[in-house]
């Protein structure tokens, strides 16, 4: 189970944190303070809160939707729908092979989410491959990314909440990707599924007004 084996790896030594504010300080989570906000260099949609480590090609992004009623299954678990969304959004979909699923799991107990202070109607993860062309390259520049998808479903506020990382593994050769770490063997480092737990177990409504 990817669930327990992120929260097994989640009382080993951590690599440090933050709290970070997002969308003003109404939603707090805690980063990896090796991210950096990538609003203080180039525009971010208002629905979107993005951080990153340029040198790792890895990024946080944390996305506030209208829920999505009709695509997203809760008995699958609706991160599910939403990766190979995000898959086919990659020009990379699940069914064309350059994507692949590798498990979803329900977060269905207030366990996996402590610090959300308020009702949630689902919540799920999924983890897996996709292997995306960076900006403008082609398709013989595809690199390898681990993605982890969690939905949280607000059904009081009619918002789905998505918490989504991109982890680079391999830079494909004559990649515009400027990742020089992306590569590299850090023991230290958790799993993209662990550092995405984390992110989700951390996740706190500070206004609840930012819904409307």
């Amino acid at each position: 189970d990817p669930l327990e084996s992120a929260r097994a790896t989640m009382s080993e030594p951590p690599e440090p944190t933050g709290l970070r504010e997002l969308f003003g300080g109404a939603i707090t989570v805690d980063l990896p303070t090796r991210m950096v906000d990538v609003s203080d260099f180039r525009p971010v949609p208002d629905n979107q809160e993005v951080w990153t480590d340029a040198d790792r090609d890895e990024s946080v992004i944390v996305e506030l939707l209208e829920r999505v009623d009709v695509g997203p299954s809760d008995a699958e678990g609706a991160a599910a729908w939403f990766f190979r969304d995000l898959a086919a959004v990659n020009d990379a979909s699940v069914e064309s092979g350059l994507s692949r699923i590798v498990s979803t799991t329900r977060m269905t107990t207030k366990d996996a989410l402590p610090s959300l202070n308020g009702p949630f109607e689902h919540a799920s993860m999924c983890v897996g491959t996709q292997r995306m062309a960076k900006g403008r390259d082609g398709d013989d520049k595809r690199n390898d990314v681990d993605v982890v998808v969690v939905c949280v479903r607000l059904t009081q506020v009619n918002t789905d909440v998505l918490i989504t990382l991109n982890r680079t593994t391999r830079v494909a050769p004559g990649s515009s990707a400027d990742a020089p770490r992306a590569e590299e063997k850090r023991e230290e480092e958790l799993s993209a599924a662990a550092t995405a737990t984390r992110v989700a177990a951390s996740l706190r409504i500070r206004d609840w007004n930012l819904f409307g």
